[in-house]
This record gives structure tokens, C-alpha cells and sequence, in this order.
């Protein structure tokens, strides 16, 4: 991608900010969702966050409510999405707030591609629609606004919509299914079980003393854009909200009280500025013994500099360091942002620089088991751009790019539910023993 100039940049900042405003606007507020299978209407703690390469069981695995987005291609009599895998046995089919199953005999499928008449009752999105073209009075309710592919596709001069409304939220599929994991590779590289980069965190939580834990990011580490953050159903909690409920469940017996979680995100900013938050004393940088950095999707949208992003992570990483001696660190590599998008940027050249900051903060000895401290790079860019991949590949319409809203709820940057629990669940994967 051509490195933007500095006006360009300064309407993506703007843009950026905008769009996180409207999604504030559109929640109302971001608050606080507690987490219950009975809310979410299905899955349990284990089935929200265990991800899913770990749900074995011989030569199947099982995959809970991954997100299909069924599209109809200009005036087609059928609507078609696509899964990850392809199935050996389907579960279920359900709407998005998983209230409605849909009988077997409602859909066809093919391989990964399932489909339906458009017709008949299952949600759908017209192409259209998500280029900004004939958007249904019911969907257009001013929260929907347009930015540029970069490949000038699409039905409408090369537009497409980012929104986070009623026309996304209530046009998914979510699919329940296994497959043959002997037949079919995963596609990218799982996170390592690393108990010993977490010495301090694992002490304290096998001995079940209370923890403290930083989330420091973008809008992403903010909670953009759980379904529980905007209000609807099935009010799926926010990547650390799932790590929160799954450690109380598993190392205090459901008592969350014992887990006290500090959020210092702000949606629409770079590592910049996490860098002058951590030198202006903007928030409590004390006493913690779990930290989640989070930047680099606003900062590779913008183009910035790969080397001026490694130096500010390792920054806050440093500096975080002094006030947070005994803490672990987790640093994530932000997800793809729409490839089509003018938000599309240097993002993957961040990946293997996240990698080094990772191994050289990594003080850690032989044994394990210290006071040092321990750091870990979890890489969601990979993980994303494979399972889009995957859906993109038996794409009969020559046509792929209406398989990102399968990952993203907003269309440009923010993942969907689906790929929110596997943000948890890679996290969790490196220092919970899922085997």
C-alpha cells in the first residue's frame, strides 16, 4: 500500500475517531456486561473461550457458533456463505442472538458453503448493502457511514459501509459443526503453552491469592465490538471480561472478586499515545500481575513507521516494567483490518517486530518458576488472515470481498464475536494447559 501524506493521515485519524464516536453514540454508553450461559443463551465459560483447536475428540473437531455471513450477489435466487471447514456433521444453525434454530431442511451444503434460497426466512445481507448502495429504511438509521476500498470495487464507486447496527448484527448465522481436523489443516500456527513466561501469574493463581490485571490498547482492548459492549444479543463479554470469568472459574471457584481488572484503552489511538499516557501518569500503572498491550491496528491503518511502533511498545512495555516488576506481559498482535479498506496498511510487517519485543522482554530462566517476568507475543493477525483465507477460497462469485464481515463486526476493524473469543482463548491457550 502507497504510504499515505500527511493529510491523509490526518482525515484517517479523524475517520478513526469517528467511527469509534458513533459506535459510542449507537451503544449509548460502553458498560460493564456480567457473563452467563443463560443470557448468551448456549455456551458455557469453557465453550465461549477454549478455542476451538483444543475441542477434540478423536479425529473431530468441534467449532461453537462460528459467525457465517450469508450474501446475496446482485439478483441471485440464493444467498451463500462460507465456513471454515468443512463440516462432517452440522450441529446447529441459529440466528445471531441464537433465539431461532433453523431446521436442516431450510439450508443446502456444499463443502463449506452453505446456502439458502433468500428468500426463505434466513437472514441474509444484499452485496449491495455493504457497499452503501440501497441500504433498507430499517438498517439506514444514521449510524452507517462509507470509506474507500482501495481496490475501487464494489457497487457504489468503490464505497463500502462501517457500521455496527441493526443490518449487521441481525444478518448473521452463527454455526455450530465438526469436522475432520485429520483431513483438513488448522491453517496458521496455534500459541505455544508457555507456563513458564507466566511464573508470577501462575503462582499466584494455583495458590488462589487475588490478582490485578492491565488492559492497555486501542479500541479493540477497549471491547469494540462485543455484542455485550453495544447492548444485544447474545451479549457475548469482551475478550478480557472471558478471560476474567474463565480464570475466577477454573482457579477461584466463580468468585471474580478476586480478580481486579484496570482498563486504560481508549478507542482510536495509537501506541503514541499509550506512550504519553505511561509518561504523564494518565492511570494506575502499579502492582500488576497480568498485562495485556494491545496496540497496532490504528497505528498500521495510518502507515506509521514499523520502527517507530517497535520503540513505543517497547516503551510502555519499560516503563510499565518499574511500577509492575512481578507482572507477566502479554503483547497481542492486532487482527486484519478489512483488506479492501483504505484501512489496510502495514499491519503484517508488525508481526515478527511484536515477536522480538516479546522473547527480548522475556526475563525468564531455565526453571521457570521466579520472580522475573515474563512476556508473550499472541499473534490474532495470523489467526485472522488464515480463517478469512479459508472462507475466501471456494468463493464461486469471483468475488471475495463480503467474507470479512464473517470476522469483523463493523466491517473496517473491529472483530466480531467469533473472533473475539479466540482472542481469548489463544491468550488463555498460552498459560492454561487445555490438553
Amino acid at each position: 500500500m502507497k504510504r499515505p501524506n500527511k493529510l491523509t493521515i490526518s482525515l484517517l485519524s479523524s475517520l478513526l475517531a469517528i467511527i469509534t464516536g458513533l459506535l459510542l453514540a449507537f451503544s449509548g454508553a460502553w458498560f460493564s456486561y456480567v457473563y452467563t450461559a443463560e443470557k448468551a443463551n448456549q455456551l458455557t465459560i469453557e465453550q465461549m473461550s477454549v478455542p476451538y483447536w483444543y475441542n477434540k475428540t478423536g479425529n473431530e473437531t468441534i467449532i461453537y457458533n462460528e459467525i457465517v455471513t450469508p450474501i446475496r450477489y446482485g439478483n441471485s435466487s440464493e444467498a451463500v456463505g462460507f465456513l471454515t471447514y468443512t463440516p462432517s456433521e452440522i450441529i446447529s444453525v441459529k440466528n445471531y442472538s441464537m433465539e431461532i434454530t433453523y431446521n436442516q431442511n431450510q439450508y443446502t451444503l456444499s463443502g463449506n458453503k452453505i446456502s439458502f434460497p433468500y428468500n426463505n426466512g434466513l437472514p441474509y445481507l444484499q452485496d449491495q448493502w455493504l457497499d452503501g448502495k440501497n441500504i433498507p429504511l430499517q438498517y439506514n438509521d444514521g449510524s452507517i457511514i462509507e470509506v474507500t476500498y482501495n481496490d475501487n470495487g464494489g457497487t457504489n464507486g468503490g464505497k463500502h459501509v462501517v457500521c455496527e447496527n441493526a443490518m449487521t448484527r441481525t444478518n448473521f448465522l452463527v454455526v455450530t459443526y465438526k469436522y475432520n481436523h485429520t483431513e483438513q489443516p488448522l491453517g496458521f500456527n496455534t500459541p505455544t503453552y508457555s507456563p513458564q513466561n507466566f511464573p508470577n501469574l501462575l503462582k499466584k493463581l494455583n495458590n488462589a491469592e487475588p490478582i490485578k490485571i492491565l488492559v492497555f490498547g486501542d479500541s479493540i482492548s477497549v471491547g469494540a465490538s462485543a455484542s455485550s459492549m453495544m447492548g444485544f444479543a447474545p451479549y457475548t463479554p469482551t475478550w478480557f471480561d472471558q478471560i476474567k470469568n474463565f480464570l475466577a472459574n477454573r482457579y477461584y471457584g466463580g468468585d471474580s472478586s478476586k480478580i481486579t481488572l484496570v482498563n486504560a484503552s481508549r478507542g482510536g489511538v495509537s501506541s503514541s499515545w499509550g506512550v504519553e499516557q505511561i509518561e504523564n501518569n494518565k492511570f494506575d500503572k502499579n502492582n500488576y500481575d497480568l498485562v495485556f498491550i494491545g496496540y497496532g491496528m490504528n497505528d498500521g491503518s495510518l502507515s506509521h513507521n514499523a520502527t517507530m511502533f517497535k520503540n513505543n511498545i517497547s516503551s510502555i512495555l519499560t516503563e510499565l516494567r518499574k511500577s509492575s516488576p512481578k507482572a507477566d506481559f502479554v503483547i497481542i498482535g492486532t487482527f486484519m483490518a478489512n483488506p479492501k479498506s483504505i484501512f489496510a496498511g502495514n499491519h503484517s510487517s508488525y508481526m515478527p517486530l511484536l515477536e522480538q519485543i516479546a522473547n527480548d522482554f522475556n526475563f525468564i530462566s531455565e526453571n521457570g518458576y521466579n520472580n522475573q517476568s515474563g512476556c508473550t507475543f499472541i499473534n490474532m493477525w495470523d489467526i485472522s488472515q488464515e480463517i478469512l483465507n479459508k472462507k475466501q477460497a471456494n468463493n464461486p462469485n469471483n468475488d471475495t470481498r463480503y467474507q470479512y464481515m464473517d470476522i469483523s463486526a463493523n466491517y473496517t476493524n473491529h472483530p466480531n464475536d467469533f473472533m473475539i473469543r479466540l482472542y481469548a482463548g489463544a491468550i488463555l491457550s498460552a498459560f492454561v494447559d487445555f490438553n
